[in-house]
């Protein structure tokens, strides 16, 4: 099954999300850091993340962070001043069903056939 980490400062957004991803089926972890989430990398295929964890270096440093071991998808409402080396960049706000069509693209929630 799929582990997803949510990253995201909003308590109440990263509810929302992990809320969302688990009735769509996947694992998730969640962080409301950019230390935090480094801690749970480890196993987690895909990264749907804030790009301001609460700043954008904190952002950056976890994207270096992730490269080669996971999937990132950016969802802010923040534009970067360079092109980020990311898979996807979502700008907020951003509907459920796109978020999950994003995800869809790079991974299936348990039961999937792919």
């Amino acid at each position: 099954m799929t582990k997803i980490l949510v990253v995201e400062d909003d308590p109440d957004q990263l509810a929302v999300r992990r809320l969302m991803l688990e009735q769509a089926g996947y694992r998730v972890a969640t962080a409301q850091t950019a230390s935090e989430a480094i801690d749970k990398l480890p196993g987690c295929e895909l990264i749907l993340m804030d790009f301001r964890v609460p700043e954008p270096e904190d952002g950056m440093r976890l994207i270096q962070a992730a490269q080669g071991s996971a999937r990132i998808i950016v969802l802010s409402g923040a534009q970067p001043d360079a092109e980020l080396p990311v898979d996807e960049y979502l700008t907020k706000p951003c509907s459920s069903k796109k978020i999950l069509e994003t995800i869809a693209k790079y991974c299936a929630p348990s039961g999937g056939d792919r």
